[in-house]
């Protein structure tokens, strides 16, 4: 009874707060706490969640990811004097993001930090659309399941204490 209404609405909120975070507005909370937190409620949904978060992590990061494929090399252009982006640093950069841009997209996904910089990154240095979906749906599957497992353990330590 006492997580009726945050089970109710549990995955709408975790799918909005997803979707806030993976466009690029930050949020005080990382939202792998809310996966985590989602996944620990006792009736929860492993497919719910599963999807919840892919489906997010895919829209909003699409978001981010078509901000700065149209915006973001201009204004990279323009602005990377300042932050000691030179036209030379540019290209040595975007080389290596052509020859290892889906792989860098999965694991710069999985790890905290980096997960909003990865599809502005994808952006910038004009990844397809197709490698972007593709790792980023990989990448997302992935931390998925590993923040559901932790939500699923602290479930199980929840029972046991009560």
């Amino acid at each position: 009874m006492e997580f009726e209404i945050f089970e109710k609405y549990s995955y709408f909120g975790l799918f909005l707060i997803l979707l806030i975070e993976e466009s690029g507005i930050p949020i005080p909370i990382p939202g792998d706490l809310f996966i985590a937190a989602t996944a620990a409620l006792p009736d929860s949904n492993y497919l719910f969640i599963v999807t919840t978060v892919t489906i997010s992590t895919l829209v909003g990061s699409t978001i981010l990811f078509s901000l700065s494929k149209n915006f973001g090399y201009k204004l990279l252009l323009k602005y990377g004097k300042r932050i000691k982006f030179t036209p030379e640093k540019i290209k040595r950069i975007q080389k290596w993001f052509e020859k290892y841009g889906m792989w860098a997209i999965v694991i710069g996904r999985l790890i905290p930090g980096l997960r909003t910089v990865t599809p502005f990154t994808a952006g910038l240095f004009n990844l397809t659309y197709k490698k972007f979906w593709v790792s980023t749906l990989l990448a997302a599957l992935i931390w998925a399941n590993v923040y559901y497992l932790i939500g699923r353990f602290f479930n199980q330590i929840i029972e046991v204490l009560n």
